[in-house]
């Protein structure tokens, strides 16, 4: 009798056996969570910013990504663990794959992540051409610089978010589209002598705009020279020529006619030729057989703007220089005063003439920067709303 009455008992343990202590434990879940820079099912990704993968309350303990033929793409991690970057660039038209696994700070592994994104494959391709300064040079004080682009650029702002003008002394300036495949930037007022500037344009990857794609990045590296300036004054007939700011030589010239007046305002020296030649009818002047035409070589000429305007020896008025106007907007110079110049001067110094009725203007050349004024100027930046 007292084996049966145990029975109960032992149903009862058994029962509450299969409800609770019996039961397997439920899984812990990890607090981590993980995610991609580039979501999963993304096509048309313009590869110009690395892959980043983060962690959320937790670390990364293992990133993998595999391009097509599952070629791995390396990366390293960063802020503890919890971020992985590529550190090399992605490919056009390429399909990766990611594989992510994390833990949180319990060390329990969050559900791994997966994502697919397949790049782009460009339209056309867009590269910098070349860019004003070059890589090396050594400019005066007023040159902008300026980026060539091998093909129109129609999304100004894409591209202008990847261009860099770094200064080593801090200073204020602005981009401005010449074209759509041209890009200056120039300084609020002019450089500071000794300053080194590095120009960026990471255009890699970055959509120009109906699917042309960047597809090199460039930099290059300049330096400002000392502080030069030239005032050309048509009424006194006179070049007068400054140096850290003092006045060091004053050279009798002679400028244009009131027919073809050499233009006010701020020029720029651009190109210096020991000897050039000079036709009339390369810049709008008199046509061959017209009166006024002209055909010569003639030497030590710095080229002040597109339009015809150089600053050059002419033996044939030295009559004049200092007296009256007499060229076809030219700034002319004896032959020892011409050579004493040409010297003397670099590429990107200002060259200011005043008293003239005729402006130098934004069709006169790639260099009118100093023309047009700094507020009107930074509206030329495709970003400027964005200020």
């Amino acid at each position: 009798m007292q084996g049966a009455k145990a029975w109960p008992v032992i149903i009862a343990t058994a029962f509450a056996c299969a409800l609770t202590a019996c039961s397997p434990p439920e899984p812990e879940v990890s607090a981590a969570s993980v995610t991609t820079s580039v979501p999963d099912g993304a096509t048309h990704v313009g590869p110009s910013d690395p892959l980043v993968v983060t962690a959320h309350r937790g670390v990364l303990t293992s990133v993998t990504v595999t391009a097509d033929g599952g070629t791995a793409v390396p990366g390293e991690l960063t802020d503890g663990g919890r971020r992985w970057t590529t550190t090399a660039p992605l490919e056009f038209s390429k399909t990766y794959r990611v594989h992510a696994l994390a833990q949180d700070a319990e060390r329990i592994p969050a559900p791994p992540t997966n994502a697919t994104f397949t790049t782009a494959t460009p339209v056309e391709e867009v590269t910098v051409e070349r860019t004003r300064p070059s890589d090396g040079d050594e400019v005066g004080i007023a040159m902008p610089v300026s980026i060539y682009f091998s093909r129109p650029v129609t999304d100004r702002a894409a591209v202008e978010r990847r261009l860099s003008v770094e200064p080593s002394v801090p200073t204020e300036g602005s981009f401005h589209w010449m074209s759509d495949e041209q890009v200056n930037w120039r300084p609020k007022d002019y450089w500071q002598p000794g300053t080194t500037v590095r120009v960026r344009a990471r255009l890699y990857g970055v959509d120009t705009g109906g699917g042309a794609m960047g597809t090199a990045d460039h930099e290059s590296t300049f330096r400002i020279g000392r502080d030069q300036r030239a005032v050309g004054d048509v009424n006194t007939h006179t070049l007068t020529l400054f140096q850290d700011g003092q006045e060091i030589k004053q050279l009798p010239a002679s400028y244009g006619r009131s027919i073809y007046p050499t233009q006010h305002g701020v020029h720029v020296a651009f190109e210096k030729h020991t000897s050039t030649r000079m036709r009339s009818d390369t810049w709008g002047g008199p046509q061959k057989g017209e009166p006024g035409y002209y055909d010569e070589v003639l030497p030590y000429a710095v080229r002040i703007s597109n339009n015809g305007e150089f600053i050059h020896v002419n033996p044939a008025t030295v009559w004049a220089q200092g007296q009256s106007n007499v060229s076809h907007g030219c700034v002319n110079l004896s032959p020892a005063n011409g050579k004493w110049f040409f010297d003397w001067v670099q590429i990107g110094d200002p060259v200011e003439i005043v008293g003239s009725d005729r402006p130098l203007t934004t069709a006169d050349g790639d260099i009118p920067d100093w023309t047009i004024p700094y507020d009107e100027y930074v509206r030329g930046s495709a970003l400027h709303e964005s200020r």
